[in-house]
């Protein structure tokens, strides 16, 4: 499976994920769709800064975390989205789908860290 066939997929699983609370504000929600839109049609900067938009309100938001690990490893910044991912996981990491994310993503950053040497 290539990489945009991971992506694809983890869209799916990201735009069926719970938003998170009945009492999560509106502004976080539009903002979580927004990105998920974005990214589904291949807008991934726009992604990038609507999630990001969402950390600034809730910082501990795991929905957003996720998304922009997903993101930024689209866009080829394998560094940021590792770091995205861990982030998402210390915040749920009782959560199967954010856990099955960073085990695959982690197989993933080693071979391209052995290839990078």
């Amino acid at each position: 499976m290539n990489i945009r066939s991971y992506v694809l997929l983890f869209l799916v699983l990201l735009s069926s994920f719970p938003l998170q609370s009945a009492d999560m504000p509106e502004e976080i929600k539009r903002q979580l769709v927004f990105g998920v839109r974005a990214a589904k049609n291949d807008h991934w900067d726009e992604a990038i800064y609507r999630w990001q938009k969402v950390l600034q309100l809730d910082h501990d938001n795991v929905m957003a975390h996720n998304n922009l690990a997903v993101a930024y490893e689209q866009m080829g910044e394998y560094d940021l989205a590792m770091e995205e991912y861990e982030i998402a996981y210390r915040l749920e990491s009782q959560s199967e789908i954010i856990k099955n994310n960073l085990d695959r993503f982690r197989d993933f950053y080693r071979k391209y860290q052995r290839q990078k040497k």
